[in-house]
């Protein structure tokens, strides 16, 4: 999730533990909230790892489990005695502070596309549940609310303040249930529309367009193409079209460091689409879905994410990543979307 979300989480779970702690006031949100991004910093090693390397490198280790448990204590125990005797919060209240900060980011990164390696060291296996837009109002706004509110309150009516904290904290976690719920019926009319369609996928997802848990994204795959199809909650039949998409899995041949090419592989399940611009090879990684909801073009302009590799011979591989950006602006972005959310074509 984007860093205002996890921010908002983390003081959210500071304030819930520590919060009436009779001499902490902010302090409880400002350190949760720091809990609750410090495993975005994995991002400062960036420089130090080529862009094949950082694929594993970005939601890594910091992104794992085990991480909480070794860094909490630390935390805990150094703002103990930064505190000192000033405000009275024990060191084992403050490592719990930071434990749910830290341990809540990941899994909650795990409901995204992007994907988190939850288990490292044991397993490097990307765990995501692909319910939630890695951007969500509808999850983010009710715990940003109560922790304003909460903040304002604080001095005054402690008890009230934390009603709203906890308030938009317990709504969040519920629109998050309901993503789980809305991603387990929609598979299933993905499904049906896969067997009226003539679809036989070997494997398919499904993901919440950017923004909303209304709209949704499935891509489905055989051994020679991709399939990719959209669903609104609000649409009124049950009717999907399919846009066909040639994976041509013959061009990982032109690629010498298959090793290399596994990795790419890894990242993206296997949810991509090759094709060779000149002597450049081109993989374009289908998961995050399309910068135009509606019209087909070229590739490079068609998807969010993908990677270019000018040397495809050269081992090891040299990969550049690449987002995609029409030019557009956010109105014709948000236009495209209020079209497919009622399923309204673009000539109707």
């Amino acid at each position: 999730m984007d860093s205002i979300t996890q921010f908002a989480l983390g003081a959210a779970l500071g304030e819930l533990v520590a919060g009436r702690e009779k001499n902490i006031g902010g302090r409880a949100m400002l350190w949760g909230g720091i809990g609750g991004t410090l495993p975005d910093l994995d991002v400062l090693l960036n420089p130090f790892f080529t862009e094949l390397e950082r694929l594993s490198v970005h939601r890594g280790f910091s992104h794992s489990l085990v991480f909480a448990f070794l860094v909490a204590p630390v935390l805990g125990f150094l703002l103990q005695r930064m505190y000192s005797n000033k405000l009275g919060t024990s060191r084992c209240r403050w490592t719990m502070l930071f434990f749910l900060s830290i341990f809540t980011h990941p899994l909650l990164d795990a409901f995204t596309v992007y994907g988190t390696q939850l288990f490292l060291p044991f397993s490097d296996y990307r765990v995501a549940l692909n319910t939630i837009s890695i951007v969500d109002p509808g999850y983010t706004l009710p715990m940003l609310v109560g922790c304003i509110v909460t903040l304002r309150l604080k001095k005054r009516h402690v008890l009230r303040a934390a009603r709203w904290n906890n308030t938009g904290l317990y709504i969040s976690q519920g629109y998050l249930l309901l993503t789980i719920f809305n991603k387990f019926v929609l598979d299933k009319k993905f499904e049906s529309a896969f067997e009226r369609s003539g679809i036989r996928p070997t494997q398919y997802m499904s993901n919440p367009v950017l923004f909303s848990n209304l709209l949704w994204y499935t891509v489905a795959k055989d051994d020679s193409n991709c399939y990719i199809g959209y669903y609104s909650l609000l649409q009124k039949e049950d009717s999907i079209p399919f846009e066909k998409y040639p994976i041509q899995p013959m061009l990982k041949n032109q690629v010498k460091d298959q090793t290399g090419l596994k990795k790419l592989d890894w990242f993206s399940k296997e949810y991509a689409i090759m094709e060779m611009q000149g002597d450049t090879f081109c993989y374009y990684d289908i998961r995050f879905g399309k910068t135009d909801l509606f019209n087909e073009g070229d590739n490079a302009r068609t998807f969010v994410f993908y990677f270019r590799s000018a040397h495809p011979k050269k081992s090891p591989l040299e990969i550049e990543q690449h987002i995609a950006r029409r030019d557009m602006s956010f109105g014709d972005f948000f236009g495209q979307f209020n079209r497919r959310l009622y399923h309204i074509s673009p000539v109707d």
